[in-house]
Order: structure tokens, then sequence, then C-alpha cells
């Protein structure tokens, strides 16, 4: 506790222990990882200095809304849990870096995640999305989004005002094409993968602004090359999975 941290991780907690509100303002780190909770009490607004709240593989259903009272907040992890939805107060946590929500139910994103301007990496795969809100756009810290293994039929244009996006993880949708705004707008983007979708090289290649993502992508490869990093057997990733001509 004297390093502001709050470990109960692996517990079979259903709820945690009193003893963790006594902590407050002190607290830095809650890890409740691999528990059983349920639902998080209205007294997580006392840990009033909270950087990192690490809930993922738990049963929650819902968040409180006095998790707005965070705004100290940077990582918030809630992987592996029952959520249908995040709170409309998540947009105060102006301070968040990292929001990941894996393998939950969630089907939208509230309109205030726009606020989040600190927020590089958002981690939503395996979830139940059909569609990007708009608002994600105006998230312009934006550096990774994983929204693989979801139901995604199309990407908003907004998505484009993202300058500083580098990595963008569509795998397992049902993604059939990509606004020419995401390929000219995301200027730093230079992986793009839409493995297991729809859409076609052929599509992608057809598409205004393509040509730039696909010189990123191979100068990022290069250097890899040149740095001696450890590459997969299929080298360079095309993004997309082509289809195989069978021979007549």
């Amino acid at each position: 506790m004297a390093t502001g941290t709050i470990s109960v991780r692996d517990g079979k907690l259903k709820e945690l222990p009193p003893n963790v509100w006594t902590v407050g303002s002190a607290a830095k780190t809650l890890d409740a990882t691999n528990n059983r909770l349920t639902a998080l009490p209205p007294s997580i607004s006392s840990l009033s200095n909270l950087q990192r709240l690490i809930l993922s593989t738990n049963q929650l259903s819902a968040l409180p809304m006095q998790i707005s009272s965070l705004v100290s907040l940077k990582v918030l992890a809630l992987d592996a849990n029952r959520l249908v939805e995040l709170p409309e107060g998540i947009g105060a946590l102006v301070k968040l870096e990292r929001l990941s929500a894996c393998q939950n139910a969630l089907v939208s994103l509230p309109a205030s995640i726009s606020n989040l301007k600190s927020l590089t990496v958002l981690k939503l795969s395996q979830n139940k999305f059909s569609a990007i809100p708009d608002v994600l756009g105006g998230c312009s810290a934006l550096e990774e989004i994983d929204l693989a293994d979801n139901y995604l039929q199309e990407l908003p244009e907004s998505l484009g005002s993202l300058k500083r996006l580098k990595v963008l993880a569509l795998d397992q949708n049902r993604i059939a094409a990509v606004p020419p705004a995401v390929f000219k707008g995301c200027t730093s983007l230079h992986t793009l993968t839409l493995h297991e979708n729809p859409i076609t090289i052929e599509i992608m290649e057809a598409t205004e602004g393509y040509d730039e993502l696909d010189k990123r992508r191979r100068s990022k490869f290069d250097k890899q090359i040149a740095n001696k990093v450890l590459l997969g057997s299929g080298g360079l990733d095309e993004g997309v999975d082509r289809q195989l001509k069978s021979e007549a």
C-alpha cells in the first residue's frame, strides 16, 4: 500500500474488500484482475488520484457513474467482463491514455468519448459493434485502434481526422470498402489489417489514397528488415486476404 498500489488479483472476490477504500487519495493503482466482481461500488470515487484501474476478467455488467470522478486515470482495463455499454461519464477522464475493453458485449460508445483527447490506445476487439461512431474521430491523440472480431460493415469518414493513427486492426468483420478519407487523412497510418473481411486487395488498391498507405507500410517493413527485426514467415503483410485463383 505504501507504493500506492492495491493488488487483489486472483482472489475469487465477489466484491472489493473494505480496506481498499481506506487508502483513499494515496492509491495510484488498483488491480483486481481475475476475480468474480459483478459491480463496483460508488465508493470507487474515494480513490481520487487513481491512475491505473485494472478490472479484467471479472463479471462486471456495468460501471457506476462515479467512475467519472477518477479524473487522474490514465489506464482503464475492462477486458473479459460482461459490459453492454460504457457510461457517458467516461468522457470526464480527460487524462486517459489507454482504454481496453475487449471480450465484452459492447454495441456502441458514448458520445462523450470524443472528449478523451489524451487517448492513444483503444482496444475493443471481440465485442458486438456493428458501427463505429463518428465521434471517435474526435479522439485526436489516438495511435492504435483494435476493433477486430466485431460486426462492422463500414468505417466512418471521421476516422480520417486521426492524424496520429498508426495501427488500425479490423480483422474478422464485414467491411467491404475503406473510405478514401481514411487513407488520405490518417497520414501516420502504416498498419491496416482487414483479414477475414469481404474487402479485396483489388478494391483497396483502387481506392484513392491507398498508395500513400502502401508507401508507409513498405517503409516500415524495410526499416524492420534493416534493424533485423524478426518477422513472420509471411513477409510483408498486405492486410487483406488474397483470393487464390484456381487454375483452369
